[in-house]
């Protein structure tokens, strides 16, 4: 799985595979406005709500690649593309544009953008950049569970830091194919901790008995401060990944 192919690679997607898109975007101010127009009015909308432009600039980028790529999958114009959204604001392509009812769930952190797509089922993804400064083991005594907590310090404590942010991926992308997002609390279900791979094991305040099965999305080289995971609700077979220029 750790193959990445160019975007203009063959992109059929059988019904058990899912497809992963990667995607710089660090992209220079002119560029930025050419990117604007792909975006929806609720999404340009958003765009303006943020603060410091740096922000602003990553979710255009991350937008309009989600746009550029979901068009090769639906066969509709990048910026004629029409979502809907679920009870906690999950976005789904309108009905109307979607006759083979792709699913699609996109993260970004720093400077990349990942993009997970599938036929049917939902799905989750996660990424999230490790040289950024935070309370790592403050929040893993805040947001794992006990069980996830010792198993988690009982790793060599250089290990530790890169651990937490597979840990977290793994987290946030089971809250993300739930349909739940931040709604759900990570201490309510429990994922496997490394050096195990990525795995839901069982959910401990939850009704939910759903299947989920989960991967590490092995990046590039180049992206080596960068983790990233993978959680769908199917048995899928295969895992193919991208790489948008």
């Amino acid at each position: 799985m750790n193959k990445w192919y160019s975007q203009e690679s063959d992109k059929d997607l059988a019904d058990n595979e899912i497809h992963i898109w990667l995607n710089y975007l660090n992209v220079h101010q002119a560029r930025i406005k050419h990117l604007y127009p792909l975006l929806t009015a609720a999404e340009k909308e958003r765009s303006e709500r943020f603060k410091f432009y740096k922000h602003r600039k990553a979710f255009i980028a991350s937008h309009s690649f989600l746009h550029t790529v979901l068009a090769y999958y639906i066969d509709t114009p990048a910026d004629e593309i029409e979502f809907s959204y679920a009870d906690h604001g999950k976005p789904y392509i309108s009905a109307q544009q979607n006759a083979q009812n792709i699913q699609f769930n996109l993260s970004h952190s720093n400077n990349l953008a990942i993009l997970a797509i599938c036929k049917q089922h939902p799905v989750g993804v996660d990424i999230e950049y490790a040289n950024r400064k935070n309370d790592w083991h403050g929040l893993s005594k805040r947001f794992f569970t006990e069980n996830e907590q010792h198993n988690f310090f009982k790793l060599p404590e250089n290990t530790q830091k890169d651990s937490f942010f597979k840990i977290w991926t793994r987290k946030e992308a089971h809250m993300k194919v739930t349909g739940q997002g931040l709604h759900l609390s990570p201490t309510q279900f429990e994922i496997s901790i490394p050096p195990e791979p990525a795995k839901f094991i069982a959910n401990l305040k939850s009704a939910d008995n759903n299947f989920y099965k989960m991967a590490d999305i092995v990046l590039p080289d180049m992206f080596s401060d960068y983790f990233a995971c993978l959680s769908a609700g199917f048995e899928y077979k295969k895992i193919s990944q991208f790489i948008q220029s």
